[in-house]
């Protein structure tokens, strides 16, 4: 097949990043429905079919593509998030991160990233497709409330069970350009850790004579203190160099009042897995810990908040193989490209665990992720669209 020239569709892509940038989607803050209405508009003037997939209302999932091909099993999915992370302290940005204004060929913005860049840049490479009579060699899906933990119910999740298939996929997140090639990520577990005691006066005759109270604070203390020196460790993984199981207490609250023993606390901890681990097998190890700190006052309750699988595809396969190719073509990389799997996790465990090879990036290329200052830069703009117009040209996959 013939290569398509990308070139005409770069400005585009740059001038809806600008906008995606500027209609605000923060998870927590503002529902997708503002982004997903400008995207199914921009869908619409480029001629591009579209379906809206919503389980939850006004947080709508949309499908761009010949709607007979949403369950087929032929053609290149892209797929991208229409919600961001939060700003930050906005007084550490220099620019306005909302205002998708350009310094030195670089857009800043909230999303430039993480996921808007790739949303612009997939909508664009489908279009190139579409006009070169390749209408039926991609699709697209945007999918909502990624940032919660990249396990909601609402997003990818749901349009998968609605029967989502494809042959291959890329999630286009941005990045910096290197001469590797993501192939999965490490699991992801985070559980609440909730202790109840009993509460008294911290100045009263009972507390003191240990009569009545109980700490929950204290107790949660000791149990965080066991649970940072539990071995899970796995050793280092071929795709995951540096990294290994690790466990972090990221959040805690407790007590109610400056002068009463608490009688409630909680911790969050979140826990990063290695492909192979069951989380679950984790979950029962903390619950055994909790419960050699349980007394007749003292009660412990786990909760899990987010359960991801580690995953790797097939580094074997022939799709990895021909985007590893593709990439030195691309990229203009001498060396063999590198297989990895990423510290953070994302959605794609969901597409692998669905039967559909699934690599990470090839957004713009940029810096700031999840962080103040988040830009891509314009110019990189054309060489996602080549990559992933050519990507989903080859047949040999």
């Amino acid at each position: 097949m013939n290569a398509i020239d990308v070139k005409k569709y770069k400005n585009g892509a740059f001038d809806f990043l600008q906008q995606l940038i500027q209609t605000p989607s923060v998870n927590g803050e503002h529902n997708e429905g503002a982004i997903v209405d400008l995207i199914a508009r921009k869908a619409g003037e480029l001629g591009l079919d579209f379906v809206i997939y919503e389980k939850e209302k006004g947080r709508p999932n949309i499908y761009i593509g010949q709607k007979n091909l949403f369950t087929s099993n032929n053609e290149l999915l892209l797929v991208a998030h229409s919600d961001t992370v939060p700003t930050g302290n906005r007084e550490t940005w220099d620019y306005d991160p909302f205002g998708g204004e350009v310094i030195d060929e670089k857009l800043y913005g909230r999303g430039a990233l993480d996921c808007k860049g790739g949303i612009a840049i997939n909508i664009y490479a489908l279009k190139a497709l579409y006009d070169a009579g390749y209408q039926n060699k991609a699709k697209i899906v945007i999918g909502v409330d990624e940032e919660s933990g990249a396990d909601s119910p609402f997003g990818l999740k749901f349009v998968l069970e609605q029967g989502l298939n494809a042959r291959a996929c890329v999630y286009t997140y941005g990045g910096k350009l290197q001469n590797t090639l993501t192939i999965g990520h490490r699991g992801g577990l985070r559980v609440w850790v909730h202790c109840k005691g009993e509460t008294a006066h911290s100045g009263s005759r009972e507390w003191q004579n240990r009569t009545k109270g109980a700490s929950a604070l204290s107790a949660l203390i000791k149990f965080i203190n066991e649970v940072e020196s539990l071995h899970l460790e796995t050793g280092e993984s071929e795709y995951f160099p540096g990294y290994n199981t690790k466990l972090t207490p990221t959040l805690m609250d407790a007590g109610s009042g400056e002068s009463l023993v608490p009688d409630t606390a909680k911790v969050l901890l979140d826990i990063r897995t290695m492909p192979g681990q069951d989380n679950l097998e984790i979950v029962a190890q903390l619950k055994n810990i909790a419960a050699k700190y349980e007394t007749d006052k003292i009660s412990f309750d786990i909760e899990i908040k987010n359960n991801v699988a580690a995953v790797l595809t097939n580094p074997k396969s022939q799709f990895v193989l021909e985007a590893a190719k593709l990439i030195r073509e691309v990229y203009k990389f001498d060396d063999s490209t590198k297989f990895k799997g990423s510290g953070p996790y994302n959605e794609s465990y969901m597409l692998i665990k669905s039967g559909i090879p699934t690599i990470v990036g090839f957004g713009p290329q940029g810096e700031g992720f999840h962080s103040k200052n988040e830009y891509a830069e314009v110019q990189s703009l054309e060489q996602s669209l080549e990559f992933l117009t050519r990507l989903a040209l080859l047949e040999r996959f």
